[in-house]
């Protein structure tokens, strides 16, 4: 069938207007928003139960991020599979779109533009890597240390997305481009563990993230954990403005001001987050969050609303 990607999805030369997405990850939601608020009728197909199960995401800020894209009007199918599609009609490439059936739990839909976006797998083989000493993982990508070299070659670096086990983000590639640069040229030792790594989508709100994100994934890792929340619903800048849905939560080491992570849902979240990226890696405590003066009117007062709340928890008791 002619489905679609993200690397060919901006050559349509016309909205189509019936649109299923495969997947239900960072991609998905961003394009499954922006053609519905184009005018497509957008069918999102996930195979988990709720957004972000698979990597033990906030399971609020799943349930705020699917309801602000269903009143856009995207539809969700979860716990689904694509068993078949079938191509009805072929487009000519540009101006006519082809025409597909796809069957989901036993269900035909059709659509006019089918976006797989079900994530992304290093494309490594057939590259030559063999002959060059270059130990790969099929579907994984090259095998790095912990300066970016590879493995079984120290004098060959990797970046990117062809890596194994590295977060496939525009600016992880960047920050890893600069590692290799400054360690090889340079003869540093900056280590690609080192580096604290926020993911965003950049949906209306944003969905940001950083670290150990979520209860749940603490709880995964062993790690016992104490959850900060401050919500938007009072936060003034975000009632202004009409975007006052969302929260930030903030997640430290059990009795401790140690920051092990965040999740936002907010407008801005992707610039709200970097407060919280610097404190992880300076290991600044959420204690000094609370005590930095944030100005007024503005979102990242809910990031000091964290920290505020950590304080008051440890004020002595006056019962």
């Amino acid at each position: 069938a002619p489905y679609t990607t993200n690397e060919n999805l901006f050559n349509l030369q016309v909205l189509p207007p019936r649109m299923i997405i495969i997947g239900s990850g960072v991609i998905a939601l961003e394009m499954a928003q922006s053609f519905a608020l184009l005018g497509s009728k957008v069918t999102v197909v996930n195979r988990s139960s709720r957004l972000f199960e698979s990597k033990l995401g906030d399971e609020e800020a799943a349930e705020i991020l699917q309801r602000q894209l269903e009143e856009d009007g995207v539809t969700f199918l979860s716990k689904a599979k694509v068993e078949q599609v079938e191509t009805l009609q072929k487009g000519d490439g540009e101006k006519m779109l082809p025409l597909m059936k796809v069957t989901i739990g036993g269900n035909d839909l059709e659509c006019e533009c089918l976006l797989v976006a079900a994530g992304r797998a290093a494309n490594v083989e057939n590259c030559g890597l063999e002959q060059g000493g270059v130990e790969f993982a099929a579907g994984k990508g090259v095998k790095i240390n912990d300066l970016a070299q590879s493995v079984s070659n120290p004098k060959v670096y990797a970046v990117g997305d062809c890596c194994a086990d590295v977060p496939r983000l525009t600016h992880m590639s960047g920050e890893m481009a600069k590692l290799v640069v400054q360690n090889s040229l340079a003869n540093d030792a900056w280590k690609v563990s080192s580096l604290v790594v926020p993911a965003v989508a950049y949906t209306e709100p944003e969905y940001a993230t950083v670290g150990i994100a979520s209860e749940s994934q603490a709880k995964k890792q062993g790690i016992e954990c104490d959850v900060y929340r401050a919500g938007l619903e009072h936060n003034d800048r975000a009632i202004l403005e009409s975007s006052n849905i969302g929260f930030v939560k903030i997640v430290t080491r059990k009795d401790s001001d140690e920051i092990l992570g965040a999740t936002i849902v907010a407008e801005r979240a992707g610039e709200m987050i970097n407060e919280i990226s610097l404190a992880i890696k300076n290991k600044l405590g959420l204690y000094a969050i609370g005590r930095n003066i944030h100005p007024y009117p503005t979102t990242g007062e809910a990031v000091m609303g964290c920290g505020v709340q950590y304080i008051n928890k440890h004020l002595p008791r006056f019962d």
